[in-house]
């Protein structure tokens, strides 16, 4: 569909294979984070589309069949008896995730399905997940940061500023850093705590498995990681998850 093609690389793919398996026709959506623009929405013939965002400025009824609410998922209760539940680069964000599943599975009807992209999480080489514009307009993302793999897991906040003043200077390598240690809009969670939250959620799982290709550790650097964290997956960047009420 060409105006899913307007939409970032991550969304398209993931609309698209929930396309592949025919879960939008005629469905009531609630979708968490994201705000799937109102054509879009139409292309994939639901019955209605409501977003559910704390980062959303106010609420907006664009009409009956299309809404945005500003409010956590942890406690939306506006609208209930969906057929699904989509959320594309958000489980990552959300603080109290367990409580925001258990509240998935209440607004859900029977056989109602969750499909869920997420990632990077915490546990990857990449999940400080930093993101930062510069004066001149140039993104430094958790793409082309240059950082060492993992420092975020490894490092203490100074240690890690310090790795990025090899390559930034001393303001932006500080303010990175803050952001990647203090900032709330993380979760921190690692793979087996998703793991953990789904197998405990009621739900029946369909899917739950890697998206994007998995980097791993050195040998040496693994057990340094499990020392640590007390679990062993670090090369899991993305989570795909397909869960049925």
């Amino acid at each position: 569909m060409e105006v899913i093609e307007t939409l970032p690389i991550w969304q398209q793919n993931h609309l698209n294979v929930c396309i592949e398996k025919d879960l939008f026709k005629n469905k009531k959506v609630l979708e968490v984070g994201g705000q799937t623009p109102y054509n879009v929405a139409q292309s994939l013939g639901v019955k209605s589309w409501v977003c559910v965002d704390p980062v959303i400025k106010e609420d907006k009824i664009f009409d009956e069949s299309y809404k945005h609410y500003k409010a956590s998922i942890l406690y939306f209760d506006k609208e209930n008896d969906f057929d699904l539940i989509f959320s594309t680069n958000a489980f990552e964000h959300i603080k109290g995730l367990d409580i925001g599943i258990e509240n998935m599975y209440n607004l859900l009807k029977q056989g109602g399905k969750l499909s869920a992209l997420f990632g990077p999480i915490w546990s990857c080489y990449k999940g400080h997940h930093i993101y930062c514009r510069l004066p001149s307009g140039e993104a430094i993302d958790f793409n082309n940061v240059k950082l060492s793999d993992w420092a975020h897991l490894i490092y203490t906040k100074d240690e890690f500023q310090k790795d990025l003043e090899k390559n930034y200077d001393n303001i932006l390598s500080f303010h990175i850093a803050n952001s990647v240690y203090e900032r709330r809009t993380l979760n921190r969670l690692l793979y087996d705590d998703y793991k953990n939250i789904i197998n405990n959620s009621g739900f029946k799982i369909l899917e739950f498995r890697d998206w994007h290709t998995s980097k791993y550790p050195s040998e040496e650097l693994q057990k340094v990681l499990e020392n640590k964290y007390n679990t062993k997956n670090f090369s899991t960047v993305s989570i795909k998850i397909l869960l049925e009420k």
